[in-house]
């Protein structure tokens, strides 16, 4: 029996960029004590399953899908920062079913430069050639083409969601 969730997204989604807010309505069958994590574009933002609050992007598009995730709590820890130090080890307490589990933290005064970024950007298409080769590989442009004759056929509702579901 898996857990399902229902969300409604304030206001319609259009192609272009801009502002939203998702609220989860019915999270039926979650474990207690998770959290939704919504990732929308650049934006993440996450909350309670518990709770019925909005969750504002600032930007949100229908061209690129919004990520959810479930995450559960694994062991919780609490740091208390002391002047002039700036190294600790965390300890996080087990339980039955988990080991107790340690991290080592650095703690620094910010040096108002925006942040590095760690992993390098990804690759773009490089060339028509390498997006067709893609769409052969794995099929696409057949799958979207059937999709599209079946939703002509069946006529739903809501073709968008009808599309998710395949």
């Amino acid at each position: 029996n898996l857990p399902r969730f229902v969300m409604v997204v304030e206001n319609s989604v259009s192609f272009s960029p801009e502002a939203m807010d998702l609220r989860f309505v019915d999270c039926s069958g979650l474990p207690e004590g998770a959290i939704m994590s919504v990732r929308a574009g650049t934006a993440r933002k996450q909350a309670p399953a518990s709770t019925c609050k909005a969750l504002r992007f600032p930007q949100m598009s229908a061209k690129e899908p919004v990520k959810i995730d479930i995450l559960r709590s694994v062991a919780t820890a609490f740091l208390v920062v002391r002047p002039g130090e700036h190294r600790y080890r965390v300890h996080f307490a087990g339980t039955e079913k988990q080991p107790a589990l340690a991290c080592e933290v650095e703690v620094a005064k910010a040096d108002g430069k925006p942040e590095a970024k760690g992993n390098p950007p990804k690759k773009a298409i490089g060339n028509a050639t390498d997006a067709k080769d893609y769409l052969d590989q794995h099929q696409l442009l057949e799958y979207m083409q059937a999709l599209l004759q079946t939703v002509l056929r069946e006529r739903p509702k809501d073709p968008f969601m009808y599309m998710a579901r395949h």
